[in-house]
């Protein structure tokens, strides 16, 4: 099962907290397969361009990123699915992803019975 694009926050900003790092790694896991400039990363994880400036280097020197392409001056980046970091981080997301939706099913399997609902089912 392939998760092509996620709209808001997954389940990792809930498990590892909500800061710009993680915002910016939910936003580029839930986009696997495509390029950003830091511009539209900055605007699709609502994080500041000013910050992800300065942790930028982060990423790159974790390999967790790597450039695709140039053009002018605006420089395309993806997530690296290559290297030894980022298949360990694409491996916890989607456990977590998954794990959520598993509990969700349980949840929903599991519904609690109301007294008053089965008192009207039986006075019918």
């Amino acid at each position: 099962m392939e998760v092509k694009s996620l709209d808001g926050p997954s389940e990792l900003l809930f498990v590892l907290g909500d800061s710009p790092r993680n915002r910016i790694l939910d936003f580029l896991l839930g986009e696997l397969d495509y390029d950003y400039t830091l511009k539209e990363i900055a605007q699709k994880s609502r994080v500041g361009y000013a910050t992800i400036k300065r942790i930028w280097h982060e990423f790159i020197a974790a390999n967790l990123v790597k450039p695709t392409r140039k053009i002018g001056k605006a420089i395309f980046y993806t997530y690296n699915q290559d290297s030894r970091n980022g298949k360990a981080m694409k491996k916890f997301y989607f456990d977590i992803l998954f794990e959520s939706i598993e509990e969700g099913k349980n949840k929903r399997q599991k519904r609690p019975e109301f007294k008053n609902e089965k008192k009207k089912l039986l006075a019918c």
